[in-house]
């Protein structure tokens, strides 16, 4: 299947959809263009899921902007919080009284021959789930266990099943069935949610600007595309 047609076919789902280094590309030349980001007044930070899978466009980044921060963890949730964000915020180099921060954050789902949640993997030869951390979710019964996470050696899993929770509730109210691309929706609303909160407080104290790029990476075995959720760059009033 030939990129483009692969890219008209993830359109029907994500219609906002872009292969995720083009993008990407696009979000560096707009910043440094319209915003004034160039490598020595920027210090890039992500919150990706921890899979190696997401790794090439985040590597892409890294290459551009210089060392990168990590605040995010299993599914891309932001488990860095807070603090995590609040110390990156103080590694940002600043040239002739400017700094930037970039901030890059999101869950990712896999997609191979119609199906979501699944690809092959570069040297295997049966299938595995993408997210895993989102797909262990959705089979454990968090519904009824919520409760009992609280092994503290499996925190962001935690993290992730507790956030599912009014996602199940949903389900308990209407007819349907918990799945993938649904859950990947949800998680990544309540990231922008959360995210959105702890940058609008890291901002009154943070005296530069903060670029905010969210989105839902999805990987093939054609590439990793990606689909925005949120772009926008903030500062001080």
């Amino acid at each position: 299947m030939l990129l483009k047609s692969l890219k008209k076919e993830l359109m029907t789902t994500f219609p906002n959809v872009e292969v995720a280094r083009i993008f990407f590309m696009k979000q560096n030349i707009k910043l440094e263009e319209q915003y004034g980001f160039i490598p020595e007044n920027t210090h890039f930070a992500e919150g990706g899921c921890s899979d190696e899978i997401n790794e090439r466009e985040y590597l892409m980044m890294q290459q551009y902007w210089g060392e990168r921060f990590k605040f995010g963890g299993l599914a891309g949730y932001c488990h860095a919080g807070k603090t995590g964000l609040e110390a990156v915020s103080h590694h940002v180099p600043e040239v002739s009284g400017i700094k930037n921060l970039l901030l890059i954050s999101g869950p990712h789902i896999g997609y191979h021959n119609g199906e979501w949640g699944k690809i092959t993997r570069l040297g295997q030869s049966e299938q595995t789930s993408v997210c895993g951390s989102l797909t262990a979710a959705l089979q454990s019964n968090i519904k009824n266990d919520l409760q009992q996470l609280s092994d503290p050696l499996d925190q962001q899993q935690q993290t992730v099943e507790k956030i599912l929770g009014p996602y199940f509730d949903s389900f308990s109210k209407n007819d349907g069935t918990p799945n993938i691309l649904d859950a990947t929706k949800f998680l990544m609303q309540k990231i922008d949610k959360d995210i959105q909160i702890i940058v609008q407080d890291l901002i009154s104290r943070f005296n530069g600007q903060i670029a905010l790029i969210t989105g839902i990476t999805i990987n093939t075995e054609m590439g990793n595309f990606f689909s925005p959720s949120l772009v926008e760059v903030m500062k001080q009033d």
